[in-house]
């Protein structure tokens, strides 16, 4: 069986080649009870923080499987990206929308996933242990290394205000369907740390575009129609990536 065939699991404490680590809990579950793994099975674990490693089950109970790890295969996975990307969103009044764009933007690639707390917003409480489950098992099943950072919610300038203070450099977008907007791909510079903010289906409020214009946000257009939050945030997400792809390849 090719390393990419191989089952994926989530060990946070892996150490080097010739080491032992333990799975247990769901992971362990899924290995052992759901696909009947056992001792001299192989498969792949990894940490979220960049580290991926193969292993041989070398025990197995009902509860808990000793892995003996035998080869590092982060190379393997890892993509040559130079650029951070957060996206800021608003949760959806119905709850599945915003699951599916937390899951949708692990697939497609994402470092930071942030959940504004708008004046217009319709959701005010999250169940942040469900979105980083749902984070888990996307990240698993693109196989990525890296788990991405998911913020609860915080208002739209407070999130601007520390994206400024901890990364100065990074590029604010906010995503405002606006006559003095302007179209996305001709105002991001491929390459760039970049923050998108997507607002709630009222939109943001005038006070709050004013606000993040003022901290140094950008107003831009996805395009001449208006999106729904969970497209709004995959469409931006897809661009960028895209936008920096065509930029690599030229």
């Amino acid at each position: 069986m090719g390393v990419n065939s191989l089952p994926w699991y989530y060990a946070p404490a892996l150490g080097e080649a010739g080491t032992t680590v333990s799975l247990a809990g769901d992971e362990w579950h899924h290995c052992h009870n759901v696909l009947r793994l056992g001792a001299g099975d192989a498969i792949l674990l990894f940490n979220g923080a960049g580290l991926c490693m193969e292993g041989i089950i070398r025990g197995a109970t009902r509860n808990e499987g000793n892995i003996e790890l035998t080869c590092d295969h982060t190379d393997t996975f890892a993509i040559d990206r130079s650029y951070t990307l957060s996206i800021a969103l608003a949760p959806t009044k119905n709850i599945d929308r915003t699951e599916f764009a937390v899951e949708k933007l692990v697939e497609l690639g994402v470092d930071e996933i942030c959940f504004l707390d708008c004046d217009h917003s319709e959701r005010a409480h999250l169940r942040m242990d469900r979105m980083e489950k749902i984070a888990l098992s996307a990240a698993k099943q693109s196989r990525k290394l890296f788990l991405p950072v998911i913020r609860p919610l915080m208002s739209p300038g407070k999130i601007v205000e520390n994206k400024k203070q901890g990364q100065p450099d990074t590029l604010i977008y906010c995503c405002h369907l606006d006559n003095s907007s302007v179209p996305l791909a001709k105002n991001y510079l491929p390459g760039r740390n970049v923050l998108m903010m997507i607002g709630p289906e009222g939109g943001f409020s005038i006070e709050e575009t004013k606000q993040m214009a003022i901290s140094g946000a950008s107003m831009v257009t996805l395009g001449p129609f208006r999106l729904r939050v969970e497209t709004a945030a995959i469409a931006a997400c897809a661009a960028i990536h895209i936008l920096n792809e065509q930029k690599s390849s030229s």
